[in-house]
């Protein structure tokens, strides 16, 4: 579930540039989340995460990145619920437009070892105007043996030298992947949302990113884990990162 906070951090996160001459880039990250959302459910408040991820330029238009993510929440609100996501990403540039295909091991070290497997494979493209558009299907192996479908488009704007202003806007399909509100598995519309982040450079290459998001959830979307009803998100959280 780490792809989702991630999608959140848009100019503050993951895979920070560092050194011109370096082949291999290094970030830690870690944050606090009022809810843990992923693709649009509300798994419960209050998430601490961790990560590490790397990234390392092939040569040829190729690039391997990859990392670790640990979370601890009150999950479902019955109690902690921990997560652990190791994942691995291949992006190949082909002109205008970056194609990715990638896999994720979900763990739940806390639910009797349950877990589950992903792969997905991505496409975007950053127009002239700076908007940035992304296209990615996803597809569990494992224990859901469905799909999802995620569009965002992102635009990040200079505010100063030191602080920047991201935003972020998508929607998205469940295909049998989430469940409607009578428990059935939902073919469709799943939900929407906005978010809006203030990535500032605290440091040499540390970064500090607040934001806060909006879920619209279809009215068929049982997103609340813990009774199956259906509500619009609004949660908010920050990021600290840093790339060596």
């Amino acid at each position: 579930m780490k792809q989702a906070i991630k999608t959140l951090l848009i100019g503050g996160s993951m895979l920070a540039a560092t050194s011109a001459h370096a082949e291999l880039e290094t970030e830690i990250h870690a944050g606090y989340h009022s809810i843990y959302e992923f693709r649009g459910i509300d798994f419960g408040d209050d998430l601490y995460e961790a990560g590490i991820d790397l990234s390392y330029d092939l040569g040829g238009g190729f690039a391997l990145s990859g990392g670790i993510w640990y979370a601890d929440s009150n999950g479902d609100n019955d109690g902690d619920f921990e997560e652990v996501d190791y994942y691995i990403d291949l992006t190949k540039t082909l002109g205008p437009v970056d194609l990715s295909v990638g896999y994720t091991y979900y763990a739940f070290p806390g639910d009797d070892g349950a877990k589950t497997d992903e792969v997905y494979i991505g496409i975007s493209h950053e127009l002239e105007c700076g908007l940035g558009l992304s296209l990615t299907y996803y597809k569990d192996i494992d224990d859901f043996q469905a799909e999802y479908l995620e569009f965002e488009a992102t635009k990040s704007y200079e505010l100063s030298p030191c602080l920047s202003l991201d935003l972020s806007v998508g929607a998205a399909w469940s295909f049998d992947y989430n469940s409607d509100t009578n428990g059935d598995p939902l073919d469709g519309f799943n939900h929407y949302f906005v978010s809006v982040a203030l990535p500032y450079s605290i440091a040499e290459n540390m970064t500090l990113t607040p934001y806060v998001k909006f879920v619209g959830a279809d009215s068929d979307l049982g997103n609340d884990y813990d009774d199956g009803s259906s509500s619009d998100l609004f949660y908010g959280g920050v990021s600290l990162s840093y790339a060596f």
